[in-house]
């Protein structure tokens, strides 16, 4: 199967069923179908077959148009976020080789701008009203005669998407997966979730994001789902309102929005009364603060899993059952999924050592894009070298000890700063944390950190140290601790590290 095949089937099976609304606008399944063949035969009809078509539209219907026009002509969407500072659209559009551009009306003038810089870039293509209305602009720099270009996804092992990763740093790369890599990772997902098609599910996060693409967009559309597509800036009560107003059964969150729910736990459980499932990942979220969520919203099961771009992403999911009992843990592996634990001569740890993550599988990726030499380091006897510290325990639950990269060497002891993170985020007064560690003559390195108090509030840093000291090792309490405003960011919305 190809991914476009998810929409093919999906109006075959029920044309009429609502696939995607995003405000008052809705398509059916059958419209979607309709749709995206006609961007697709505006393509191919315009000599744009193969090649890489670069999406930069927002959350949207516009944007599964696209998606799934682009597939349907033999070509590789490259999704990319509409938060990328637009000084870097030129770079992005020459790394990917993007043939093409597809964009919604909001975005156009500023893509033209900069596709004009970029001489391979042939056309733009602006899709408006729901997909319904699609014009096509050659830009000056294209030349008539023919250019191959490459049909990259006739079969199932070939690329059919390539994904922007969201790491710490500024430097994205572009991660190849294949049709099989998605499938994989959607069928084995959604053994666990347990998705059908009278879920009515909530998108939020960035539908360029590797898990809102694959756990969320392909894998409720697959499921045949009704997706409803947040809109506007997110505001917890305009999000609740949704997930009340559309009878939400499912949604995929962020540790900060389940803080945010927390903070005004009685009046949002009044509006989640249809929510079944709550999926969430990525950030660190302190144990107590879980247990809270969870004692709060009983009715709603929630999903703590572990996954990475390059994995297409899910690995393991903690299910509900399991919680209290491996409270801290990132869940098994998924069906299909091995996970490994290495240690630095890459030699297997027996359950309980620390060591790094590798993942084997058919949901990982082909490769880094134009980076051949950082695939062969990523990808070692079959094995994702994720760069993530972690251990399996006896009953192989996953859990996460921060990013290899990232340990900090202080008194001779390895500290993770996302542990610290993790347990600094559960103080009352903090929302968000970040810990670094700095050369120290005596120390090695010593640790600070970084904290956002919550709603102007001044903690005492006295009491913030005590309060770790409760649930840390004594070396791994940050020497000293700064309040700031904000953290610094990428366009991903990830945690920039120096």
């Amino acid at each position: 199967m190809k991914i476009h095949d998810i929409v093919i089937r999906g109006a075959a099976q029920g044309a009429l069923l609502p696939a995607i609304l995003h405000g008052e606008d809705c398509i059916t399944y059958g419209d979607l179908h309709a749709l995206s063949d006609k961007l697709c035969h505006l393509l191919k009809s315009n000599g744009l077959i193969g090649g890489h078509g670069l999406m930069f539209i927002g959350n949207s219907i516009e944007y599964a148009v696209g998606y799934f026009g682009i597939s349907k002509a033999d070509a590789v969407p490259a999704p990319t976020p509409v938060s990328l500072p637009l000084n870097r659209l030129p770079s992005e559009l020459a790394y990917c080789d993007a043939d093409y551009v597809v964009t919604d009306a909001k975005h156009v003038e500023a893509v033209k701008q900069s596709a004009r810089s970029v001489p391979a870039v042939r056309a733009v293509i602006t899709l408006s009203s729901g997909g319904r209305d699609m014009k096509l602009e050659w830009m000056p720099s294209h030349v008539q005669a023919e250019r191959s270009l490459l049909p990259s996804t006739n079969n199932n092992d070939h690329v059919a998407v390539m994904i922007s990763t969201s790491g710490t740093a500024n430097d994205p790369k572009r991660v190849m997966l294949s049709h099989q890599n998605i499938f994989a990772n959607i069928e084995s997902f959604n053994e666990v979730a347990q998705l059908t098609k009278e879920d009515r599910a909530a998108i939020v996060l960035p539908m360029t994001a590797v898990g809102t693409h694959t756990t969320e967009f392909l894998a409720y559309l697959s499921a045949g789902m009704t997706i409803h597509i947040y809109k506007g800036i997110f505001v917890l009560g305009n999000f609740c309102r949704l997930l009340q107003e559309r009878q939400i059964t499912v949604a995929n969150v962020t540790p900060f929005i389940l803080m945010n729910m927390l903070s005004k736990a009685s009046e949002v459980g009044r509006k989640l009364t249809s929510v079944k499932k709550i999926f969430f990942a990525s950030a660190p979220f302190a144990q107590d603060v879980f247990r809270q969520v969870i004692s709060s919203f009983p009715n709603v099961g929630f999903y703590y899993g572990y996954g990475l771009t390059e994995a297409a992403p899910r690995c393991s999911t903690l299910l509900p059952e399991d919680q209290m009992n491996k409270m801290g843990s990132s869940g098994r592996a998924l069906r299909h999924v091995e996970i490994k634990i290495i240690d630095e001569l890459g030699r297997s740890l027996p359950a309980g050592q620390l060591g790094e993550i590798t993942v084997k599988g058919p949901n990982v990726m082909l490769g880094y894009y134009k980076k051949s030499d950082l695939t062969a380091e990523s990808i070692q006897d079959g094995y994702l070298r994720t760069g993530d510290c972690g251990y399996l325990d006896e009953d192989q639950f996953l859990y996460i000890r921060g990013r290899r990269k990232n340990i900090i060497i202080t008194r001779g002891i390895s500290v993770s700063p996302e542990e610290v993170e993790q347990e600094l985020v559960g103080y009352p007064d903090i929302t968000e944390a970040y810990v670094a560690g700095y050369s120290d003559e005596q120390l090695g390195e010593s640790i600070v950190a970084y904290v956002v108090p919550r709603n102007n509030s001044m903690p005492n840093q006295g009491h913030v140290k005590e309060f770790l000291r409760s649930r840390l090792d004594a070396a791994k309490v940050p020497s000293r601790i700064e309040f700031v405003e904000k953290l610094q960011r990428n366009h991903n919305q990830k945690l920039i590290r120096g």
